[in-house]
């Protein structure tokens, strides 16, 4: 299934280097594509109505202004040398959508030209599966949302790694948000349970499906000849 509603693969890189997306950032959610992908073709193939496109594009462009929500004094962990050029788009970026949610922030930048897209976004948020009104229901949604959970920086691990690494990294800031470790408790179950949805629909192990799992994989299927 496609849409004309969607810029393509490599209008999203464009978009995240007009933006200065940090080299990290744009690693991390080249990962979450990957498995995003992956994940959508196979229940593609059980006949489920997914559209392949859309998950890729929201994919690639779900933390386009995750360096709003950053600190822009260290820039030590940082992948790469950051020139005042950088520092210049992020202040600008931080200025205009400092304050908002990068979902949100993202949702708002793209829902003229793309509010497909720009809805799908919108529903990655950490709490979005247990939100009456941004829960994610589209396979589409629900493939970005989890495929997110499974990218711990650029690599492809197991959900329980990958919320534990999560938990531990934005304890204060969940807190500061009110959110107590009970309703953490209750959307790590709601994403166990879209897992578990997603995974005995295609009949694979989870914790099976790495990044070299998804190339070897490409690989076996590969048309010969």
């Amino acid at each position: 299934m496609r849409s004309h509603l969607l810029p393509s693969s490599e209008e999203c890189i464009d978009l995240l280097k007009d933006c200065h997306v940090p080299v990290h950032i744009i690693k991390h959610s080249k990962a979450v594509a990957k498995l995003g992908v992956f994940l959508a073709r196979r229940i593609a193939e059980q006949d489920f109505p997914v559209n392949v496109d859309l998950v890729e594009r929201a994919c690639l462009l779900h933390d386009i202004f995750r360096v709003c929500e950053f600190p822009l004094e260290d820039f030590s962990r940082f992948e790469q040398t950051v020139t005042e050029e950088d520092k210049a788009k992020w202040r600008t970026l931080k200025e205009k959508h400092g304050g908002v949610r990068h979902e949100d922030a993202a949702c708002a930048y793209l829902k003229d030209a793309y509010p497909i897209l720009a809805q799908t976004i919108r529903k990655h948020r950490y709490t979005a599966i247990v939100s009456k009104d941004d829960m994610p229901r589209t396979w589409e949604e629900k493939l970005v949302y989890y495929a997110d959970k499974r990218a711990m920086h650029d690599k492809i691990v197991p959900l329980r790694e990958r919320l534990a690494e999560a938990h531990a990294r934005n304890a204060v800031k969940r807190k500061a948000a009110g959110i107590d470790p009970a309703e953490v408790a209750r959307i790590d179950a709601a994403i166990v349970a879209m897992e578990t949805e997603i995974f005995d629909l295609i009949g694979l192990d989870p914790d099976a499906v790495t990044a070299e799992f998804i190339d070897n994989y490409k690989a076996a299927t590969k048309p010969q000849g």
